[in-house]
């Protein structure tokens, strides 16, 4: 259960995964989005995932060798690393995980959760806010975004305009492996209008729901895990990222 104050996120156990949206973004408004976007922060992603997945095809250790251990052993519902990655200077931080099989989507095999730290936390209140959360499948490779209802990380619950304000300043370049903190940061801009989507579509629908239940009462609601998700796909991320002159 969520503790009070807590600094470092748990994640809790939904009593039904139910996802209220799935979104999808047409190629068109996604090469605007991706034109509108700094293009050498783009540009270093890129180029930075790209030698990552040419050096992983040479020596067979992949992302999930790295978080894991190179057996790819792992424990449903436990953080990798034990303690979470943290960069203590930034403040942000991330884990990976897996829920238990009969949870997971068809695809998946875990996945990362991204927080921003909270410096003004007051006493009782979480420190860390939830920015995004991106799954993986068993080669490493990401197939979606989402975003989770509060009680799932018990974080500090903050509007849309706050994340992204959070989000646009991530900063894992501290935080270990160094690898894997390497790769989240490069999905975060990669994905970056993907991402954008999805919390502007939490907000959407909680204020949708909102007027049906107290939002306190929705926000703590187990029966809704996942609010919003959006799959994605590196493939034709590198191609939409080629016609709009990134790549």
């Amino acid at each position: 259960m969520r503790r009070a104050g807590a600094a470092r996120p748990r994640p809790n156990r939904p009593h039904a995964t139910i996802v209220t949206t799935r979104i999808r973004i047409p190629s068109d408004e996604l090469l605007k989005a991706l034109r509108r976007t700094p293009a050498p922060s783009l540009r270093e992603a890129l180029e930075s995932t790209l030698r990552r997945l040419q050096g992983d095809a040479r020596n067979g250790r992949g992302l999930l060798a790295e978080v894991l251990g190179q057996d790819g052993a792992f424990v449903e519902w436990e953080h990798y690393p034990p303690r979470d990655a943290v960069d203590r200077r930034s403040g942000f931080r991330f884990y990976y995980h897996a829920h238990e099989a009969a949870r997971r989507a068809v695809d998946e095999h875990g996945h990362f959760h991204v927080f921003a730290a909270r410096a003004a936390a007051r006493d009782g209140e979480p420190a860390y806010m939830h920015l995004f959360a991106i799954s993986v499948d068993a080669r490493g490779m990401p197939t979606r975004v989402f975003t989770t209802n509060r009680w799932v990380t018990g974080e500090h619950w903050q509007s849309a305009p706050s994340v992204l304000r959070a989000l646009r300043r991530l900063d894992l370049s501290g935080a270990r492996p160094r690898r894997v903190a390497a790769w989240v940061q490069d999905m975060a801009r990669l994905f970056s209008p993907q991402i954008e989507a999805v919390i502007h579509e939490r907000d959407r629908r909680i204020a949708e729901r909102a007027r049906r239940q107290p939002l306190q009462q929705l926000l703590e609601d187990r029966r809704t895990h996942i609010v919003s998700q959006c799959a994605v796909d590196l493939a034709r991320q590198f191609e939409c990222l080629e016609r709009a002159g990134v790549a």
